[in-house]
């Protein structure tokens, strides 16, 4: 069986930076428990990517205001007699929590940044070819400390991220959620329509096609254009027909 792929497309900037916040974990986890240097050296590459995302003035009060959204519609779902009770409350709770600690926190990152070991090396990483050890010698030094050690102060960093880890998974799964995937079929590798304030498509595809989906448009319409990789121009438009699905969130 083709494995299907999910190409996700942000129809806002917000969204754009939820879904990269959402990325930069993901590498997080991966990178977690990987002792090789180099390996390691990525890890704090993209330690440091997160911070400077998250330390941008609008993602905390965004996600504010989108946990209370997500709240609002999960109290007027309440008198939905489809709607699981106790789901409903669990995800209650948890948007409730999140707005609440998120209310009271300060900046998402203020304690990494002003971390002693942290901010030098933030530093010379923000350089073309600046994590060299000659301007590093402390992180040569951390890098020979004992796994366990390593793994304990990894994880007391990524700690002090949960809170706006928590807060991305819940808004960016409850705006999946609200679209469901239906088959489509575009003509000459081509499909357009109106976006209806929509914040998020979501393409499932397989290799089968021989193309990948490409997207322009915003939150009041869209088209997509499937493309195929050409040796002479790096990709052209697909000429036949190509059968998706989509979900509009």
């Amino acid at each position: 069986m083709t494995a299907e792929i999910v190409y996700e497309h942000p129809l806002s900037e917000k969204i754009r930076t939820y879904l990269r916040i959402e990325h930069l974990f993901s590498q997080l986890a991966a990178l977690y428990a990987e002792a090789n240097h180099a390996q390691q050296l990525s890890f704090f590459s993209t330690l440091f990517a997160l911070i400077d995302v998250l330390d941008r003035n609008d993602v905390r009060p965004d996600l504010i205001k989108d946990v209370e959204r997500c709240e609002s519609q999960l109290v007027a779902w309440s008198s939905h007699p489809s709607v699981s009770d106790r789901k409903l409350q669990t995800l209650l709770q948890q948007a409730l929590r999140l707005q609440s600690e998120l209310l009271r926190s300060g900046k998402l990152v203020n304690q990494l940044k002003d971390d002693k070991f942290l901010a030098p090396l933030r530093q010379r990483f923000a350089m073309p070819g600046g994590c060299c050890y000659f301007d590093m010698p402390q992180l040569q030094y951390w890098l020979g400390l004992p796994t366990t050690e390593q793994q304990q102060q990894k994880s007391d960093w990524l700690t002090q991220l949960q809170l706006a880890e928590q807060a991305i998974q819940f808004v960016l799964s409850f705006i999946r959620e609200r679209g469901q995937f239906c088959e489509i079929y575009a003509e000459n590798g081509f499909y357009q329509q109106n976006a209806e304030q929509y914040e998020l498509l979501r393409i499932k595809y397989t290799h089968s096609c021989c193309s990948f989906p490409t997207v322009s448009g915003n939150r009041y319409r869209y088209a997509i254009r499937f493309m195929q990789l050409s040796e002479q121009d790096g990709r052209s438009a697909c000429a036949d027909a190509v059968r998706f699905q989509l979900a509009c969130c």
